[in-house]
């Protein structure tokens, strides 16, 4: 096994580019996707619990997540890994900050939900990753 990925040219190298040079970097390709569904069939294949059972505990998984997010926490799911809300806000001086019609909540633009991978996934990803490199036809 082998995680695929293209090279493609940049569309902003950055400082460091220098007129009139193509640049390109490596990036992810998926093979396919792994369906709810085939997760359910392997759960129940590896364990004791059928395929309903996993089917139900994976489908109840989601609204204590987004519950949880939406009041501020970390979703921390022990060895894989955890969820949180990070924001992403214009930069703003001090001197708006004493304005008393001035905002904070109104410089944010966005948000992002990110999983952070635990430590010992990450070695393990680490130890086993290989890369193939795939061109489009």
């Amino acid at each position: 096994m082998a995680v695929n990925y293209k090279v493609s040219r940049c569309k902003n190298p950055g400082k460091s580019a220098v007129q009139g040079v193509n640049y390109f970097s490596c990036k992810a390709s998926k093979t396919s996707d792994y369906a709810f569904d085939e997760l359910a069939d392997d759960i129940a294949t590896a364990t004791t619990v059928t395929k309903a059972d996993a089917l139900a505990v994976l489908a109840s998984i989601k609204p204590f997540i987004k519950t949880a997010l939406l009041s501020g926490r970390r979703v921390v799911l022990n060895d894989l890994g955890s969820f949180i809300i990070s924001v992403r806000s214009k930069c703003f001086s001090q001197d708006a900050m004493a304005a008393s019609d001035f905002s904070p909540s109104a410089q944010i633009k966005g948000y992002h939900v990110n999983f952070r991978p635990e430590p010992g996934l990450k070695k393990e990803l680490a130890a086993k990753i290989s890369f193939k490199r795939v061109i489009d036809a």
